[in-house]
């Protein structure tokens, strides 16, 4: 094989690996501002969706009954919950306005918000892994003075990345999303919930709520992303 190929072939792994970096840390930066619920709360009028959908909860009744501070608290629980491999999410209860002790998630929410906090340990390792492959490979690159064929990684990246486009555009955000939960999660582990069994769904107006981080998360990782490929560019150009 050509040593040029295999040159720009590695350039392309680590420009992967340096996205897919950039979006984890995009990601992980939305955990303490708890993925920004609180602005999303106000804009996507979930408290009108709660208002709607709490009085006809088939299983915990009360919980439109809370304030805008306590939903969050409630929401800043369970992301607590599974960014600590999912401890806690057993005992995240709120007291209605009668003064009764109730829990916020049932069984089956419970084992969907494990799955999550496992796949939130594995997309962390993952992360961690391209971060450490894009930046030992960007120095040793760099070091070695292998220059990048910028338009080739450009039609390539491109290509990848409006491949992921055209899929979201053909079958929608929404039918992606739920596919990745059946190809994602357990098939005996119930992760779609209708708002009427489900105070989780209701108070993440799901997927409404995903959609709006998905695309902070998107906007931010693309951002730092950018950002690194600024700087690279410049690193080569004085080497």
């Amino acid at each position: 094989m050509n040593a040029s190929v295999v040159k720009q072939a590695i350039w392309f792994v680590v420009l992967i690996s340096a996205l897919l970096a950039a979006l984890a840390t995009g990601w992980m930066l939305h955990k303490p501002a708890d993925y920004g619920y609180s602005f999303w709360y106000d804009q996507m009028d979930i408290r009108g969706h709660i208002d709607k959908y709490g009085p006809k909860n088939r299983y915990i009744r009360g919980f439109d009954d809370l304030s805008r501070e306590q939903h969050l608290e409630l929401f800043g629980g369970i992301v607590d919950a599974v960014h600590n491999q999912g401890r806690g999410l057993a005992e995240l209860e709120f007291t209605d306005s009668r003064g009764r002790t109730k829990p916020l998630l049932r069984k089956p929410e419970i084992v969907h918000l494990q799955d999550v906090a496992n796949l939130i340990d594995v997309l962390s390792v993952a992360g961690a892994v391209s971060l450490l492959i894009a930046a030992i490979g960007t120095f040793m690159l760099i070091r070695r003075r292998i220059p990048i064929q910028w338009k080739q990684q450009g039609l390539l990246l491109g290509g990848l990345l409006g491949a992921v486009a055209l899929v979201l555009l053909i079958a929608g955000p929404k039918a992606v999303f739920y596919q990745l939960h059946v190809w994602i999660f357990p098939d005996d582990h119930q992760w779609f919930f209708y708002y009427q069994e489900s105070l989780m769904s209701t108070m993440m107006k799901a997927p409404d709520l995903f959609g709006g981080i998905g695309a902070t998360i998107g906007f931010v990782g693309f951002g730092l992303y950018l950002a690194y490929l600024v700087i690279l560019h410049r690193f080569l150009r004085r080497g």
